[in-house]
């Protein structure tokens, strides 16, 4: 329970001269030496069905009954306010600049809008449904939880990643250019990887009570994750060593841009696993999935612009020698006819 939720239990406990007014059903009770609340805040039982306001401690509701102090939940809307801008822009920008890209370049870039696209949606609702969940005490200063459901829906962070993981991965093949009798198989492999990781993690999260059985999933989820990993350090290193030397610096940096910012999922989904609790652990996840979102999603996706943009350039200057040389070749053979006319007998 949550401090002063426990501060009650204890002053009844002891035999406190703290008497609770009698609460409407679900609803808050004053706490302890503060009196009767103002009308309409939270912890007025006179009010508090008309505010929607209520302290559930049940474990399938079990983080509802949590307050959260000012920087907490400002500091969790304004992340996910950025979660919104960065991959919108990119997005924008990405689909603006296809035009300026070889038609055979421009595919990786086109995914990636469509990943930034949906990252900044899925941020955009978790912000709506964030702040439009609490209600403000003025008496503390808290942040309280009302009662029309949890504030954070995580679904709508695993849709999110089903969709778009899945899509990072196939982008990445693309603008490696991976041979065409392996780039199909390797879609397939990642793809499939990807959904089997996120799915087995999904079971996980929903455990903030059970911490075995959080591991037991997070355990099932490593399987494909590192089977991921491996794909991208050694099978794709080897596709990038293939690579122009113009773009092959900007490959190796993708890539390892995507194994960083990857490894910092398990390690933000670790949090409740080693005790973190509360409103500490929900911003603590809420914050960090939404930066690794950003890194994934949105600087990710202007890397691969950038990779399709050095590739474009080097296909222009192949095909402009190509040009020259044909042209060149052509003079010559001109040159050479003409040539073989005049010292005719």
């Amino acid at each position: 329970l949550c401090p002063r939720s426990m501060q009650l239990a204890t002053d009844v406990e002891k035999g406190g001269t703290y008497t609770p007014q009698a609460a409407a059903p679900g609803g808050h009770v004053p706490p302890p030496g503060q009196g009767k609340p103002p009308s309409g805040v939270p912890g007025n039982t006179s009010q508090n069905s008309e505010m929607g306001i209520t302290r559930l401690t049940t474990k399938e509701e079990v983080w509802m009954h949590m307050v959260f102090t000012e920087t907490q939940y400002k500091g969790v809307s304004a992340m996910l306010a950025v979660g919104v801008a960065a991959p919108g822009a990119v997005t924008i920008f990405l689909w603006l600049q296809l035009e300026n890209l070889a038609v055979s370049q421009q595919a990786g870039p086109s995914i990636t809008g469509i990943v930034t696209l949906i990252s900044a949606f899925s941020a955009y609702e978790l912000e709506c449904s964030w702040d439009n969940a609490f209600l403000k005490n003025p008496n503390d200063g808290m942040w309280y939880v009302k009662d029309s459901g949890p504030p954070m829906a995580d679904a709508k962070r695993y849709v999110d990643w089903v969709l778009t993981v899945p899509l990072l991965l196939i982008e990445l093949i693309m603008v490696i250019d991976v041979p065409q009798g392996e780039k199909h198989s390797l879609m397939a492999r990642l793809g499939i990887a990807a959904v089997l990781m996120i799915c087995a993690g999904y079971p996980g999260e929903l455990l903030d009570d059970n911490v075995k059985m959080r591991w037991l999933w997070f355990s099932v989820s490593m399987v494909p994750f590192l089977y991921i990993m491996f794909s991208l350090i050694i099978e794709l290193g080897d596709a990038t060593d293939r690579q122009p030397e113009e773009v092959r610096y900007w490959l190796v940096a993708a890539r390892i841009l995507t194994v960083i910012s990857w490894l910092t999922y398990p390690g933000i989904y670790l949090g409740k696993c080693l005790g973190l609790q509360g409103p500490l652990a929900v911003c603590f996840e809420q914050m960090g999935y939404t930066m690794a979102d950003i890194l994934a999603k949105a600087c990710f996706g202007m890397l691969i612009w950038l990779i399709a943009r050095r590739q474009s350039e080097y296909a222009d200057e192949m095909a402009l020698i190509a040009n020259q040389t044909k042209a060149a070749a052509a003079a010559a053979g001109a040159l050479l006819n003409v040539t073989t006319t005049t010292l005719a007998p």
